[in-house]
C-alpha cells in the first residue's frame, strides 16, 4: 500500500468531472434533497457529518451543487488495494486505522479545516450493516477535530426505508449547522466528558433526521 501523504492538501481533477456525473447518480437512487438551505455560505469554517448506510454516503452528501469538495475519511483497508486508494486519493478520501486513535488523520481533518476546505466525516465510525439502518451512537473524532479548528458541524442524513441499492428511493437531509457554542467549545473547563457529549449531540441531530423521513 502506497503511504498517504498526510504533508499537504492537494488539488486534484478527478472530483470535478465524476460530480459531473451526478445527475445520473440522482436519477438511478432516486435521490432527494432537502434543507440545501442550511449548507453555509462559502468561506464557512465546517464539517459535515453524515450516518453511514453505504459506500456512497460521500457522494450523496456531496450531491447538491452547492455542496463544495468533501475531504473524507475512509477507512484504511480501502487503500490496500493500488486502483482503489488511487481513485479513493484522487476524490479527497484519506486513510483513517479505525478505533486506534489514528493521530495522523485527525491532525490532516485539522489541516483540511484551517486551510478553507470541508471536510467529512461518518462519526459512527463504521458502516451499519444492521439495526434496520438506525443511526448508531457516535466515536470522538467529529467532536475533536471541530473543537480544535472551533469549527460548526452540518449534520447530513442519509435516509432510506430498505438497504441502499440502485432503484432504491433516498433521502439526503442537510440540518442546521451546529455552532461551536452549541457543542460547548466556550467552556472554560472543556473536557474529555464535553467531547463526547458534543458527538453526541451531533449524532442525536442526524437521527433526528433520519427519523423524520425513515419512521
Amino acid at each position: 500500500m502506497k503511504e498517504f501523504d498526510y504533508s499537504q492538501v492537494k488539488h486534484y481533477r478527478l472530483y470535478g468531472a465524476v460530480k459531473k456525473l451526478a445527475p445520473l447518480i440522482k436519477a438511478l437512487y432516486h435521490v432527494q434533497i432537502k434543507g440545501t438551505e442550511n449548507i453555509p455560505p462559502k468561506g464557512t469554517r465546517y464539517i459535515v457529518a453524515v450516518n453511514h448506510t453505504c459506500a456512497f454516503d460521500p457522494v450523496f452528501a456531496a450531491m447538491d451543487k452547492k455542496m463544495p469538495e468533501l475531504h473524507f475519511m475512509a477507512k484504511v483497508e480501502l487503500f490496500k488495494n493500488p486502483v482503489v486508494g488511487w481513485f479513493i486519493t484522487h476524490m479527497y478520501g484519506f486513510p483513517v486505522k479505525r478505533g486506534k486513535g489514528d493521530t495522523s488523520a485527525i491532525k490532516y481533518g485539522e489541516k483540511i479545516i484551517e486551510e478553507g476546505h470541508v471536510m467529512a466525516i461518518c462519526p459512527e465510525g463504521r458502516r451499519i450493516k444492521d439495526k434496520n439502518g438506525v443511526p448508531q451512537k457516535a466515536k470522538a473524532g467529529v467532536a475533536v477535530i471541530a473543537k480544535a479548528t472551533n469549527a460548526s458541524v452540518l449534520p447530513v442524513a442519509i435516509c432510506c426505508k430498505e438497504k441502499i441499492k440502485i432503484g432504491s428511493h433516498v433521502t439526503v437531509v442537510y440540518g442546521k449547522p451546529i455552532t461551536p457554542e452549541e457543542m460547548g467549545f466556550d467552556k472554560e473547563d472543556f473536557g474529555p466528558h464535553d467531547i463526547k457529549a458534543a458527538a453526541n449531540l451531533v449524532m442525536d441531530r442526524i437521527t433526528q433526521q433520519w427519523k423524520a423521513e425513515v419512521e
